[in-house]
């Protein structure tokens, strides 16, 4: 049976030469601080994304939660959107494991925050609510479709935060989609960040891990933190290695996969029981609602999956598919033609 996995861009397989280099890394002990091709990515990363220091841990969500333990203490609170990865699809862990009130706010269709809004939610004096202590921006925004925010909404909330003097990180899971997608440069949107996390086994196709960078203090707590939360990996050159060539050579190559998220998107439009807004398909993911009188959207991901079209059922009726270097137009095509004739059957 042929296999479409349109589940997320995590499901992609290391490339030939990332195979290769792994064999091929020359390692050490990282939490010893001795793993020299740990040290050599973690100094490109941090670059990458104009940051003086930075951080390999095992995953995104693992990075973000480490970057609030640092910026915010037990009883305080941070503002985020209502969808935010980090309100929606981490288990409760910013509850569980950090005392860190979250205050999800409302945003547009494209995932934006009111400015306005933020700002007066901000508290910094009123004993009877926690006192504001970091805004979370996400970009791409994965629940709003995979948007972007531009440099100058980012510069805007990092005004906000530094009037009120409140720590910004940056949600940057698929930051390079972002950036690439607007054609500027990553630094202009992480640059007035005090922190972000950018995912390498996403969009980038390494097999495990995520960055997370900041000033040398930021990352002096972060590793810390990393050693609290069990993330220290030891011998990480051999992950490393993938995520040099993820940041050499996988992040232009993104725009190919936006291209396919439209054709898809323009392509399922057109299938009864659809709807998307197609002004929100601005990267890879591509965010719907389908329902039929005789067929919801959780029936209908369970029917495709049984021909081996797989797609990410998310709540109600809307569901999530999100396009990935492992993936062409053919593969699109035969998608497109299994979701038709399974309406069809209805």
């Amino acid at each position: 049976m042929r296999i479409v996995d349109l589940r997320s861009d995590t499901v992609t397989r290391p490339t030939l030469k990332m195979r290769q280099a792994m064999k091929d890394a020359e390692v050490g002990d990282d939490g010893f601080g001795d793993d020299p091709a740990t040290n050599r990515f973690e100094k490109m990363a941090a670059d990458c994304v104009g940051k003086e220091d930075a951080l390999f841990v095992p995953s995104g969500t693992m990075g973000n939660l480490i970057a609030i333990m640092v910026h915010a203490k037990p009883g305080e609170g941070l503002i985020c959107d209502k969808f935010a990865h980090i309100n929606t699809l981490v288990a409760g862990n910013t509850a569980a494991l950090t005392g860190t009130t979250i205050c999800p706010l409302e945003v547009d269709e494209s995932g934006h925050f009111d400015l306005n809004e933020l700002e007066s939610n901000i508290n910094l004096d009123n004993i009877h609510f926690p006192r504001t202590s970091l805004i979370v921006l996400e970009n791409s925004n994965n629940l709003a479709g995979g948007t972007v925010v531009t440099p100058e909404d980012t510069s805007e909330i990092s005004r906000i935060a530094k009037r009120h003097n409140l720590r910004f990180h940056l949600d940057g899971a698929r930051v390079f989609n972002s950036a690439i997608a607007q054609g500027v440069d990553v630094v202009e949107l992480t640059g007035n960040c005090d922190s972000v996390m950018f995912c390498l086994s996403k969009g980038l196709a390494s097999p495990v891990g995520s960055i997370i960078a900041g000033t040398k203090t930021f990352i002096k707590e972060a590793r810390r933190i990393r050693k609290m939360l069990g993330g220290v990996m030891r011998q990480t050159g051999i992950l490393a290695a993938c995520g040099i060539i993820s940041l050499e050579e996988m992040i232009d190559r993104l725009a190919e996969d936006h291209d396919n998220a439209r054709y898809l998107a323009k392509g399922i439009e057109g299938i009864d029981g659809f709807s998307i807004n197609l002004k929100t398909v601005q990267t890879n993911i591509i965010c719907f609602k389908f329902e039929l009188p005789k067929l919801g959207c959780k029936e209908f991901v369970d029917k495709v999956a049984k021909k081996g079209i797989y797609v990410v059922h998310l709540y109600k009726d809307f569901g999530r598919m999100v396009t990935h270097k492992d993936l062409n137009k053919s593969d699109l095509d035969y998608a497109m033609e299994v979701f038709k004739n399974t309406v069809s059957e209805q």
